[in-house]
């Protein structure tokens, strides 16, 4: 039951959150591959869907320097 577990705590971390740089990632499906007794595989296949703001942090240079500032600043915070 662990690899489930696993897959299954996986999955809540990615399911329908917004990476930055990436978008928003949605579940599309999960496969497993039972090698022998001792050790299986398991797949989870995210759908990355890009939205109108990952699109401008990519191409806008000027943001790198906005990450650095707010690195720094949440950084220096804690």
């Amino acid at each position: 039951m662990r690899p489930y577990r696993i897959a299954a705590e996986l999955d809540t971390m990615f399911n329908e959150k917004h990476l930055s740089g990436i978008g928003v990632l949605n579940f599309v499906g999960a496969s497993h591959t039972v090698l022998n007794d001792e050790f299986t595989c398991f797949s989870l296949l995210y759908q990355a869907v890009h939205g109108e703001d990952d699109i401008h942090r990519m191409l806008n240079p000027n943001d790198n320097a906005q990450m650095i500032k707010d690195f720094n600043e949440m950084y220096n915070n804690k």
